[in-house]
């Protein structure tokens, strides 16, 4: 059975890219800006921006990761498919990465959509945002 990256690839939705250290580092700015705002929304008990910003965070944070690896996503969900073939699979993040990425995108579209959120997933998200940011800096760096 094909992978879900790979169909991404297949479908246009992921392409290679020429590795650009600009551009990891851009991502990098934007999660933490992201990260900044989701901060300041949760301190203020604004729990729905709360979610929202802080699943930007992550996925600026995986976006940067993807980037380093040469590749760019067109889709949220094939970038966590490039998050988890590029960079679980070779043991750079773990699961708590992608099941945060995969719960922050879940939790942020009832918010968005449906008007659905709570203090407890917004706290979750946050959290799972500044970890998700330590990690793609610290792969950043390296």
């Amino acid at each position: 059975m094909r992978s879900r990256f790979e169909r991404c690839i297949e479908n246009g939705k992921i392409a290679q890219i020429r590795k650009d250290p600009a551009l990891v580092s851009k991502e990098i700015s934007e999660a933490e800006n992201d990260l900044e705002s989701a901060r300041d929304s949760l301190e203020r008990e604004n729990f729905k921006w709360a979610i929202v910003q802080g699943y930007y965070s992550q996925f600026h944070s995986l976006r940067a990761l993807v980037f380093k690896e040469g590749y760019r996503e067109k889709t949220h969900s094939c970038l966590r498919s490039a998050a988890e073939a590029l960079l679980l699979d070779k043991g750079l993040i773990d699961t708590e990465v992608t099941d945060g990425f995969s719960y922050a995108m879940r939790v942020r579209e009832a918010a968005d959509y449906n008007s659905t959120y709570k203090e407890d997933a917004a706290v979750d998200v946050v959290e799972t945002a500044e970890r998700t940011l330590g990690i793609a800096k610290a792969i950043v760096e390296k």
